[in-house]
């Protein structure tokens, strides 16, 4: 059965919605206390995995393992490509700051766009072009602010994360006729997998390891639940559900509006208040993702218009 396609307005405003669940985890990382990156990807992965086969279960049924054959690889691909966005994402915090990691993740779009154009054939409007250098002057805006000069390391460990989600947007749309909601479940089992691993063995990673470094407390449970069931669950199904009527690379544009509310949440959770550039940045972002939508549901309008016009038939006047 064909997954439900809505409008691209609609689409524009799953997906929009979807990375505003996804900036909520800085606050409420800054609310955990004594765990570090490791255990609560662990978690929340973890509560992600559950959330999925109980929704998917109820939602096809019987028919779970057949859609999920259906995705076939196209979703373990996709799946963990947002898993390995995510967790080089919280690594390359360790060598570089977060707004130098922040602002490398404002080359999803142009990563997008390349991939999209060669694998998706997709044909990239200027105006998407000229939106992607404006939300990518953002990113500038708020590096600038933060005077942050990373290490090269950390810098390539970062655009590596946004190769990877700018796979993931595209996978999306590769995989289009088909469930993707199954990629969420491969994220998560890769994530469990590979955090636990790091969390249960001597790594490099931690300075401890062990089964007993798997107590958190049920604070720290309380909010990690709240990371998995909210703002990675729902933010990747209303994502995922975007993605299938929203080209690739403004999918990566959309996306940008993450980092620009993480601020935000930050702030509201611990009273961490950003520089006046980091607002700055974030409003040039928004800016540049309005531009965007409105200048493309103008173009899709005036061509359904178009085509409508030319179904219309020719009456012939006295």
């Amino acid at each position: 059965m064909s997954q439900k396609v809505f409008s691209y307005g609609a689409g524009v405003l799953f997906a929009a919605a979807g990375a505003a669940c996804w900036s909520m985890a800085g606050g409420l990382v800054r609310l955990t206390h004594g765990i570090d990156a490791w255990q609560i990807v662990f978690y929340r992965s973890a509560v992600v995995l559950a959330c999925m086969l109980v929704w998917l279960g109820l939602r096809f049924r019987g028919e779970f393992l057949a859609k999920t054959r259906d995705a076939g690889v196209n979703a373990v691909i996709a799946g963990v490509a947002i898993g390995t966005a995510g967790l080089v994402f919280i690594i390359a915090m360790f060598y570089t700051t977060v707004a130098d990691a922040v602002f490398m993740t404002g080359v999803a779009p142009f990563l997008s766009a390349i991939l999209g154009v060669w694998i998706l054939r997709e044909r990239i409007p200027a105006i998407t072009w000229f939106a992607m250098c404006v939300a990518l002057a953002g990113m500038g805006i708020i590096f600038y602010g933060n005077a942050g000069g990373g290490a090269f390391v950390g810098t390539l460990l970062a655009l590596y994360s946004a190769f990877c989600f700018s796979c993931y947007a595209v996978m999306l749309r590769w995989g289009q006729r088909s469930d993707m909601s199954v990629a969420l479940i491969w994220n998560a089992v890769y994530l469990v997998v590979v955090t636990g691993v790091i969390i249960l063995l001597p790594t490099a990673l931690r300075d401890s390891h062990g089964l007993q470094d798997f107590a958190i407390g049920w604070r720290n449970f309380g909010l990690c639940f709240v990371m998995g069931a909210v703002q990675l669950t729902l933010g990747l199904i209303l994502f995922t559900i975007g993605s299938r009527s929203v080209p690739a690379a403004q999918l990566a544009l959309i996306a940008l509006v993450e980092p620009t509310l993480s601020p935000l949440w930050a702030w509201l959770a611990s009273g961490e208040l950003p520089p006046v550039w980091t607002f700055l940045g974030g409003a040039v972002i928004v800016a540049a993702i309005v531009i965007q939508a409105l200048f493309a549901t103008r173009n899709k309008r005036h061509a359904r218009q178009a085509r409508q016009r030319s179904l219309e038939p020719a009456f012939d006047h006295p």
